[in-house]
C-alpha cells in the first residue's frame, strides 16, 4: 500500500483545526502543513498532531504556497484538504484503499458546500493524485492542479477515481467566512491578478462567481463589463482551449447574466456563441430560466431537461440538478400536470433533501394523503437531517400535526 502525504496551507485556523485533525486521523502517512503567518495557536496544534510544518511568507499566491507543500511531501500519493473541510468515515476508508489501486492515478471526492439557507452543494472536486513532480498547482486565487494531473494520467495510463464518500465544506457559510474576511480578502486578490493579465478568464469568472455568491449585484455586472471583451476576443480566436476548460460553462452564464437584466437579450448573446461554450448544464440552466421568464415553455422544459442530463452526465452538481427539476416541476404544475410535478418535486428532492421549495412543492403536490406519507417515510429514512425543512414544508401546506410529528 503506498504512502499518503496530507498537504494543506494554514493561517490562524486554531478554531478549525481541531476538528479537522479528528476527521482526517488515520488517513495520512505524512502530514505536511504551510503555515503562512499565524500568529495563534496553529502551529502549535499542527506539530503536536505529528504534521512538518513549513513557514511561507505570504505573497498574495495561494498556488505558490500549495506547491510549497507539494515540494515538502515524500508520499507517494497527494491529498490537499484544508481546516474548514471535515471528512466522513467512509471517504476516509476509500482513500486509504485507493492507495492499493494500480491502476489509479488520482481521484475526486464530493465536497458537500453547506449554504447559508440550510441547503447545500455537492460537487466532485479533484483532491488526490500521484505524486509527481510535474504536477504542479496555478493561479493565485482558487489554485488548481486539474491541467497537471489530467496530463499526467495521459502520459502514465492510469485512471481517475470517483470517491462518493463526503467531505464536509464549512468555510463559506456566510457567517463564517465574514468573520473570517473572505470576501473582501478575496476580491482584492482577484483584482490584483487581474489588474497584472486582464485576460485571465478564469479569474474573471471567479470575480463573478465571488458576487453572485455575496448577492452583489454591482460588483458581478461590474466583473461581467471587464470580462466580456477578453471571453467575446477568445471566442473570435478560435482558442479551443476555453470550451476545454471545466469552468467555462459556469464562466460563460455567469457572464450572460451579469450582462444582461432582459431575458431576450441575454438569449440572443447566448445564440452568437459557438455550441461548446452553450450546450453545459449551467448555460442551459440560465437558457431555461429565460425562456421560461419570456413565455417559451416547450423551449424552456428542453432547456431544463438538457441542464438535468448534462448535470448528470458530470455526476457532479446537485445544485443543477435542483434548479431543473424544479423548473420542471413548474411548467408541469402550469399545464396542469399534477402527478409529473410531483415527480419532478420529488426528484429535486433527492438531488438537495433539504431544499424547501422542493420540499414545499413535493408536499404539496403529491397525489393523495397515503403517496405523500409513503415518501416523506422513505425521503426522512435516507435524510434524517432533513426533518426541520420537511417539517417547515408540511406546516407551509397547512399538514400541522404532520409537521408537529416531526419537531
Amino acid at each position: 500500500m503506498g504512502r499518503l502525504s496530507l498537504c494543506m496551507i494554514v493561517r490562524d485556523e486554531q478554531q478549525m483545526l481541531p476538528d479537522f485533525l479528528a476527521s482526517v486521523a488515520g488517513i495520512w502517512d505524512e502530514l505536511v502543513v504551510v503555515d503562512t503567518g499565524s500568529k495563534d495557536d496553529t502551529v502549535r496544534l499542527a506539530t503536536e498532531a505529528g504534521a512538518v510544518v513549513l513557514h511561507h511568507v505570504w505573497r498574495d499566491d495561494f498556488a505558490a504556497a500549495r506547491n510549497v507543500s507539494l515540494e515538502a511531501a515524500t508520499g507517494d500519493w497527494i491529498c490537499f484538504l484544508d481546516a474548514d473541510e471535515r471528512l466522513t468515515p467512509q471517504l476516509g476508508r476509500q482513500i486509504r484503499a485507493l492507495l492499493d489501486d494500480p491502476r489509479a492515478g488520482a481521484a475526486t471526492v464530493v465536497m458537500r458546500n453547506h449554504r447559508p439557507d440550510g441547503t447545500h452543494r455537492d460537487a466532485d472536486l479533484l483532491r488526490l493524485f500521484r505524486n509527481h513532480q510535474g504536477i504542479r498547482f496555478r493561479h493565485r486565487i482558487h489554485e488548481d492542479a486539474t491541467g497537471d494531473v489530467h496530463a499526467s494520467l495521459a502520459r502514465s495510463g492510469l485512471e481517475l477515481r470517483r470517491l462518493d464518500g463526503v467531505a464536509e465544506h464549512l468555510g463559506y457559510l456566510k457567517e463564517v467566512a465574514t468573520d473570517r474576511g473572505k470576501q473582501k480578502r478575496d476580491s482584492e486578490l482577484l483584482r490584483r491578478v487581474l489588474k497584472r493579465d486582464p485576460g485571465d478568464l478564469y479569474s474573471w469568472f471567479k470575480l463573478m462567481e465571488q458576487a453572485r455568491y455575496w448577492d452583489d449585484r454591482r460588483a458581478w455586472r461590474k466583473a461581467a463589463r471587464g470580462c466580456r471583451r477578453r471571453f467575446e476576443q477568445a471566442v473570435r480566436d478560435g482558442k479551443d482551449d476555453l470550451a476545454r476548460q471545466p469552468w467555462a460553462d459556469e464562466l460563460t452564464a455567469l457572464l450572460a447574466q451579469g450582462l444582461h437584466d432582459h431575458p431576450t437579450k441575454g438569449l440572443r448573446w447566448l445564440e452568437t456563441l459557438p455550441e461548446a461554450l452553450t450546450r453545459g448544464p449551467a448555460v442551459q440552466l440560465r437558457r431555461g430560466l429565460w425562456l421560461e421568464e419570456t413565455g417559451r415553455l416547450d423551449a424552456a422544459e428542453a432547456a431544463f431537461a438538457a441542464c438535468a442530463d448534462a448535470a448528470a452526465a458530470a455526476g457532479n452538481d446537485t445544485l443543477l440538478s435542483l434548479r431543473a427539476g424544479m423548473g420542471l416541476c413548474r411548467l408541469k404544475a402550469a399545464a396542469g400536470d399534477v402527478p409529473g410535478a410531483w415527480q419532478q418535486a420529488v426528484a429535486a428532492c433527492r438531488a438537495c433533501p433539504g431544499d424547501p421549495e422542493a420540499l414545499l412543492a413535493a408536499v404539496g403536490f403529491a397525489p393523495s394523503d397515503m403517496a405523500r406519507a409513503d415518501w416523506l417515510a422513505g425521503h426522512l429514512a435516507a435524510n434524517p437531517t432533513a426533518a426541520g425543512p420537511v417539517a417547515a414544508a408540511l406546516e407551509a401546506c397547512g399538514l400541522t400535526q404532520l409537521a408537529e410529528a416531526l419537531v
